[in-house]
């Protein structure tokens, strides 16, 4: 065995060294892979205060720097329709003071890591808007999904669209909502989803170019 390792030491040095390689590279694809998921952009919508529409929604990043929001949206989903409303600049009412808009009236602007937004309730920021298109001249929505005493779709979706310093264009994250017969509001996923597949990123854009 010692005779055999004698005459073939050369080619076991150059097995080593790429075994040796080999452990090397592995083991920076797990460092570079925990250092890319440690950077990525992390937002985080949540339901709180019961499940009825009046229910208030958190949006909350999660990333290890600021995320600067430029726009918040809702669509309604009701069988094959889908609406779209724009509520970043919503203000809210006088029964609700505890909305976070800033000075501008408005949810724009940068998100501090580790810190939340209370962007209102459904009702409250769908019916505003219904309001607000209903009194111009070329308003084309389906009147029939914002009724007076409620929100009378299936399901409602909220998308953040934001901008991270370390990810390029727009990133995004998004939930949906599912309403029963009884006008309980359920998430109808256990976490919210990032936008990070190519389609996800290419409706996500669609939808912030139609609204920025």
């Amino acid at each position: 065995m010692l005779e055999w390792i004698k005459n073939n030491h050369t080619i076991l040095q150059i097995l080593i060294s790429f075994a040796t390689l080999g452990i090397w590279i592995f083991y920076a694809q797990i460092l570079l892979a925990q250092h890319r998921r440690t950077r990525r952009p992390k937002i985080l919508i949540n339901q709180t205060r019961g499940r009825s529409l009046h229910s208030r929604f958190l949006v909350s990043n999660m990333s290890l720097e600021s995320v600067h929001i430029e726009v918040i949206l809702v669509g309604l989903h009701n069988d094959d329709d889908e609406t779209w409303y724009l509520v970043s600049d919503w203000e809210p009412t006088r029964d609700d003071n505890c909305a976070d808009t800033n000075d501008y009236g408005t949810f724009q602007g940068p998100l501090a890591a580790g810190s939340s937004l209370d962007i209102g309730d459904i009702k409250g920021l769908i019916s505003q808007r219904h309001a607000e298109e209903r009194d111009q001249e070329n308003h084309t929505s389906n009147a029939s999904i914002v009724t007076k005493d409620g929100i009378a779709c299936s399901a409602f979706e909220i998308m953040v669209v934001g901008v991270y310093s370390s990810e390029k264009g727009v990133i995004g994250a998004s939930r949906t909502f599912d309403i029963d017969k009884y006008g309980h509001v359920h998430p109808r996923d256990a976490e919210t989803g990032q936008c990070r597949s190519r389609n996800e990123r290419r409706r996500m854009q669609e939808l912030h170019r139609r609204y920025l």
